[in-house]
């Protein structure tokens, strides 16, 4: 009878190790069907697939290339954010003063903004009620305050702003390179308002906003039949002019070009002059010599899981980046580039993860220089999944056909609502890093690196997709 039963289990074993074979192998000619098409003949592509509730690794191609990731890197970040900070965790902004609040309610001092690296003030992504310039103004109202003896002032000494060296000339004063600040506001961004008349014609450039963005523009830019905006700012941290060119739709009177502030404190002094004058707070604008700085009141970000949410799901650059500077001043008491992705890797070291033959530059993915394998992606996404952060990590991802950069990905197919991942694009680069769940109900953790495809970015979606669902069917 022991010999029976013995003899059964081995069988059984027999068939449960044949069909997982079967399944590896099955996913493994999948995989090669897709790196063999023509359109990835010159490219470089990492690839992984695993059971994310097992470990095993079902499939894959290159995982061990280190590639560029573009925004997927955000993944990187913003799960060690979660990890490190906590999914509670809140920036804070500080609104003192070095005077004293008479009882007449002149405040006799200056009034100063001390920022701690808070990426969401005044941000459009978090614009539910009053704008903050007029929450700021309400409180200092409530507070007795109806005159201001001395100045707004600013300290932004927390964040030492300085764009990467590995960022390309193309991308660093666009609206997508706005660098973290010790006081960001408003996204850190500028808008240019064109005007335009007949293709070829030079662009007129009527305003900015706000007015004092600290900066001289050179408008080389033309007008086009092209129907969409072609103009990109070039400029660093060296100097405060700022050179756009490109073209913009003819025939339009204000046409919106938005750059990267150097220096958001200028647009937030401007915006609370203008509130407080408009509640009827004067504001002498004199410095003055003040005493040892008092807290008038505080203001808190939301909470970090909205922020990493919103980071995944809308891909923001700078939301990720400011997560590697908080990263950098929380393990090693200041708050750097440098110190931010040395902490960064040290984290994912000794979680586990091997961090030798991976490069990163910043915390967004914007550097051509980041290079991270199929291999990190896949144990960092089923680290995640057992996480206790796993649920704010995993609802963070943009999900196909429904949110985020995935909204318009999927078709018809059944791919929509079971697969969840963040996109990185740069030109000639395309990432997908995720989970997908299966018609059968297995959990794939799948990490697609693509560097360096010949075909258009609309074949290479349908190419993707084609794949993933048979990844879904299988």
């Amino acid at each position: 009878m022991n010999k029976l039963l013995l003899v059964f289990i081995i069988s059984l074993l027999g068939i449960s190790c044949e069909a997982q074979k079967t399944e590896t192998t099955n996913l493994q000619t999948y995989v090669d069907e897709f790196v063999s098409d023509t359109c990835f003949r010159s490219a470089g592509l990492g690839i992984v697939i695993s059971d994310v509730k097992t470990g095993r690794n079902l499939a894959s191609n290159q995982a061990h290339l280190a590639l560029t990731p573009a925004s997927t890197q955000k993944l990187i970040t913003t799960a060690a954010a979660l990890e490190i900070l906590g999914s509670n965790y809140q920036f804070k902004t500080q609104i003192n003063t070095d005077g004293e609040l008479l009882a007449n309610g002149t405040l006799s001092g200056n009034l100063i903004i001390k920022g701690f690296g808070d990426p969401t003030l005044g941000s459009k992504y978090f614009m539910k009620g009053k704008p903050v310039e007029l929450q700021i103004t309400d409180k200092i109202k409530s507070l007795g305050i109806q005159k201001i003896q001395g100045k707004i002032l600013v300290d932004d000494s927390y964040i030492n702003p300085k764009i990467p060296s590995t960022w390309i000339w193309e991308d660093m004063a666009n609206y997508y390179g706005a660098i973290p600040n010790g006081l960001s506001f408003h996204d850190n961004l500028y808008t240019l308002f064109f005007s335009s008349e007949k293709a070829g014609s030079a662009t007129q450039l009527v305003k900015t906003e706000p007015q004092n963005t600290g900066l001289v523009f050179d408008n080389q830019v033309i007008s086009s039949t092209v129907n969409r905006d072609l103009a990109y700012i070039f400029g660093g941290n060296t100097s405060n002019k700022r050179r756009i060119e490109g073209s913009i739709p003819q025939n339009r009177a204000q046409f919106k070009v938005k750059g990267a502030l150097l220096h958001p404190k200028n647009s937030l002094i401007e915006s609370l002059n203008k509130s407080f004058s408009k509640a009827g707070i004067p504001i002498k604008n004199e410095v003055l010599t003040g005493k040892k700085s008092t807290l008038l009141l505080r203001l808190n970000s939301p909470e970090l899981k909205e922020i990493v949410k919103l980071t995944n799901q809308k891909s923001i650059n700078l939301f990720a980046d400011h997560l590697l500077f908080e990263i950098g001043e929380k393990e090693t008491g200041h708050a750097s580039w440098e110190n931010g992705i040395d902490a960064l890797k040290k984290f994912w070291s000794e979680k586990g993860l091997s961090t030798k033959y991976i490069s990163l530059y910043d915390g967004c993915g914007l550097s051509h220089f980041n290079s991270v394998s199929a291999n990190f992606f896949d144990q960092l996404l089923q680290l995640m999944y057992h996480s206790k952060n796993s649920n704010e990590f995993i609802s963070s991802l943009p999900v196909a056909g429904i949110s985020g950069t995935l909204k318009f990905f999927g078709g018809n197919s059944a791919v929509i609502g079971n697969w969840k991942a963040k996109t990185g694009s740069m030109t000639g680069v395309r990432t997908y890093c995720g989970y997908l769940q299966t018609k059968n109900g297995n959990e794939y953790s799948v990490t697609i690196l693509i560097n360096n495809y010949s075909c258009s970015s609309s074949a290479l979606n349908n190419k993707l997709l084609i794949f993933l669902n048979k990844l879904y069917n299988y």
